[in-house]
């Protein structure tokens, strides 16, 4: 075992080259176990417990089929039908069956909002059921072409997650944890709980063929790893010496000095794109942005917000903050294939988000009534343009350099990262901050577009426009390609003219991976099959991917 756990007890023995350990940041208490916990969480192995109908990785827009083997729409898009494999079983011995599937998606419908990820459910779904016995069916209030795409199909951080009826009938789903006094879930998955706390996380592989339904069916194999640990690490240094010594497997995000150092110093160690180049990372669901909080007295005008953007060299941000291993973002969903038509549609309206003119920052401020006094932008009162930056550790390597872009630029600006952060985005009670955003991945851009919607639970920016709504509105509603294509249009156009949120760059996430022990990740130079970070929902995917080296 790693000389890292030396001081942990286990309830077996695994040896080293039998286990993987990745190293993370964040506190998550160890009691909590479901996705749908307010307050939850489905990252730190907690999707290993919750296997999809179908995995996807919208990076190559690639989908693989899981506890179901097809899907199929009708005509109208008002009805979606899954056909469930047969011999899939949970880990107490019961049937895992269609109804399984169907009172999930009812149970999110009705209770939306007050469980974590249900708002899409309670808009969307009118009633599932079950149809003989292996198909599930929904059928949706408005069209809904894009729900397996975007709320179904696990990918990255977002994904639907079965539970067991006879068991979560009894409990409530928003305060459940499914810690069940340190058993864990009760799963679908070759994964048991072994040992959680907020510190660390052990899970552990069923031993036996037959205790997966997977492998007993002969539909995959158990995963070779034996033994699979999260460990808390909250320190970057730290976290990319424990790659260098083979203590950990992989990182979470690390800048790029600390990658490149890793890469010098252990042969082993590699990246999404290889040792040799950048930008060392795979590029984001989650493009990040200067958010402003649209209520502000001075970030609510949009010629402020504008000329905010404008006095940002992006160029420039990427060279200080990234070493040009970075990428400028446009719009506030990612640079992923299956998004690429409607960013050529979005292109053609003509507008730059990206654009460094000062000169025009200078014109729209004045014309605002600002005037430049004593080397900040200030009112007729005198009061000072203020974007004081609040974020997270993730954003370490750009925050700093965005805040002086400011401050040279004549806003007052600073960067912190306080312990309430993401309470402070949430309530409003912020100036600015560098956050990204879990939208749309594939298909369309809908998702992204409702964040920005006045009554979204994700509008952290306080938006509000109501032509901008009732576009959004319709095109939720819509199954006509063309229709969708024009509302589109229509509310990106008002969003960038607009600009309630400042595009900055696509978020990277640039881990170190170890391969003294294990071979086969997914990278761009071997096979690119899967996001392979641990925190996202293709971890568990990746495991049945791994090999051993031998060492």
């Amino acid at each position: 075992m790693s000389l890292i756990l030396n001081s942990y007890a286990f309830s077996k023995d695994v040896p080293r080259n039998r286990t993987i350990i990745v190293g993370s940041r964040g506190i998550t208490p160890g009691e909590v176990w479901s996705p749908y916990l307010l307050g939850g969480n489905h990252q730190k192995g907690v999707s290993f417990f919750y296997e999809p109908l179908y995995f996807a990785d919208n990076l190559n827009g690639r989908q693989y089929p899981w506890l179901a083997k097809k899907y199929e729409y009708s005509k109208d898009a008002k009805k979606l039908t899954y056909t469930i494999r047969n011999g899939i079983f949970w880990s107490d011995g019961k049937k895992f069956t269609a109804e399984d599937v169907a009172y999930s998606f009812e149970t999110l419908a009705k209770l939306g909002s007050g469980v974590r990820l249900g708002g899409n459910y309670k808009t969307f779904i009118k009633k599932s059921y079950t149809s003989g016995s292996n198909k599930v069916v929904i059928e949706f209030n408005v069209p809904a072409p894009r729900f397996h795409d975007e709320v179904v199909a696990q990918k990255g951080d977002s994904g639907f997650f079965v539970v067991p009826k006879h068991i979560w009938t009894e409990v409530s789903w928003p305060e459940y944890t499914n810690y069940n006094d340190g058993k864990g879930p009760v799963t679908t998955s070759p994964w048991r709980l072994n040992y959680s706390d907020e510190n660390r996380r052990v899970l552990d592989r069923v031993n036996n063929c037959s205790d997966y339904w997977g492998c007993k069916s002969g539909f995959i194999n158990l995963p070779v790893p034996e033994r699979y640990v999260w460990l808390r690490m909250e320190d970057d240094t730290s976290m990319a010496s424990a790659v260098i010594k083979n203590e950990i497997d992989q990182t979470h995000d690390l800048r790029v000095e600390l990658i490149q150092q890793a890469i010098k110093k252990n042969e082993f160690v590699t990246t999404w794109s290889g040792r040799d180049q950048g930008p060392y990372g795979l590029v984001s669901w989650w493009p990040s942005s200067l958010y402003v909080n649209n209520s502000d007295p001075h970030l609510s005008k949009k010629n402020v917000r504008w000329a905010i953007s404008k006095f940002i060299d992006r160029d420039k941000v990427n060279d200080f903050a990234f070493a040009n291993n970075g990428q400028i973002s446009r719009y506030p969903w990612p640079a992923f294939k299956g998004l690429n038509s409607i960013t050529s549609d979005i292109d053609s309206i003509g507008v730059d988000t990206r654009e460094y003119n000062p000169n025009e920052s200078a014109r729209l401020l004045k014309s605002e009534g600002y005037i430049k006094k004593n080397g900040f932008w200030v009112d007729s009162n005198g009061n000072k343009i203020k974007c004081h930056i609040v974020a997270f550790g993730i954003f370490s390597d750009i925050g700093p350099v965005i805040a002086q872009t400011l401050v040279n630029a004549g806003i007052e600006s600073s960067y912190s990262e306080p312990p309430d952060a993401i309470d402070q985005l949430r309530s409003g009670k912020y100036n600015c901050s560098i956050f990204g955003h879990n939208g749309s991945q594939t298909g369309s851009i809908y998702t992204t577009l409702s964040m920005y919607t006045t009554d979204s639970a994700q509008n952290w920016w306080n938006f509000s426009n109501n032509e901008y709504d009732e576009l959004v509105k319709k095109i939720s509603t819509s199954a006509d390609s063309d229709e969708i294509k024009n509302l589109t249009n229509k509310a990106m156009r008002i969003w960038l003219s607009e600009l309630p949120d400042i595009p900055l760059t696509e978020f990277f996430n640039r881990f170190a991976i170890s391969k003294k022990y294990w071979m086969n990740w997914p990278t761009l130079v071997t096979d690119p099959y899967m996001n392979g970070l641990h925190l996202h929902t293709g971890m568990a995917f990746t495991l049945f991917r791994l090999q051993p080296t031998g060492n």
